[in-house]
């Protein structure tokens, strides 16, 4: 493997700035002060990693860091190209060519110096995936749809860690996202995308593996214009509103699993794969698909 340098982003905390700037978070927190504080410490003490710093997994950084999140994790062996700039956080004419973790590092931890953040400019792979999930308390699978390897990798360390309580995954395609939650118990990520570690990406094993990952086709545009971009071109054609909505459904799922408010009330909690929930801003329509084993 390449050697490659990463960076660690030191925190630079201050109590007195740290309370203020996440003070507003407070209301939603707790039914007094100090209830809320209490949740707001959880979520200041939680680690997070983020595999993948594209369209969704870039601004849960930022999202993370502006929750009040101090301790995160990115990795990401991509770099930016001009296609990137309508979605993607630090995307940029200036930051062609630079890898997307280091630049969404540096951005997040010059907005929140307060935040610590080690940077895997190499990604998430054989050799890097225990280390990455290593002492984290959840992580986020942000990896692109096609690179099924790495995202094996990932998950293998995440079942063999002690630290990590489960993963998350948003996708977006078109005007809806998906969002699937990851546990020791549930299938594994292997048996649910059912291509072999071997596998070669051609036109016959994208179409396998997007019908994984889209379990419910979107009506429009028609098929035809589907396959050419998701099968024969490989590459998934992304408008800039619809990652926002994923990152904000996944920001708010991992706020209310730390602090337990989804144990609260009228709170309705997020099935484990390969059952799934659904939103699509088009038709209006929301929705969670429980499935079993």
């Amino acid at each position: 493997m390449r050697e490659t340098a990463r960076t660690r982003y030191e925190s630079e905390y201050d109590d007195k700035i740290y309370w203020e700037r996440v003070k507003r978070n407070l209301g939603w927190l707790g039914d007094t002060d100090e209830e809320a504080r209490k949740r707001q410490t959880k979520l200041r003490d939680t680690v997070i990693g983020v595999a993948g710093a594209g369209g969704i997994g870039g601004s849960m950084v930022e999202r993370l860091a502006r929750l009040g999140v101090l301790r995160l994790k990115v990795a990401d062996f991509d770099t930016f190209e001009y296609s990137n700039i309508n979605r993607q956080l630090g995307a940029g004419v200036r930051s062609v060519g630079r890898n997307k973790a280091e630049v969404v590092a540096e951005y997040v931890h010059e907005m929140t110096p307060d935040v610590a953040i080690d940077v895997f400019p190499e990604g998430i792979t054989e050799e890097s995936a225990a280390e990455f999930v290593e002492g984290c308390d959840y992580v986020l699978d942000e990896i692109e749809p096609y690179e099924f390897r790495p995202r094996y990798a990932l998950h293998r360390a995440f079942r063999a860690s002690e630290s990590v309580n489960f993963m998350l995954t948003g996708y977006v395609f078109g005007n809806r996202t998906f969002l699937w939650k990851w546990t020791r118990d549930s299938m594994p990520v292997e048996e649910f995308i059912g291509l072999p570690d071997d596998a070669e990406m051609n036109e016959r094993t994208a179409e396998h593996l997007i019908g994984r990952l889209i379990p419910e086709t979107p009506g429009y545009p028609g098929a035809a214009m589907q396959r050419r971009w998701l099968i024969e071109e490989q590459e998934c054609p992304i408008v800039p509103g619809a990652p926002p909505m994923s990152q904000g459904l996944l920001t708010d799922r991992m706020m209310l699993a730390i602090t337990g408010i989804e144990d609260e009330t009228d709170s309705v909690r997020l099935p484990v794969s390969p059952g799934y929930a659904m939103v699509d801003s088009r038709t209006w329509t929301a929705k969670i698909v429980e499935a079993t084993l």
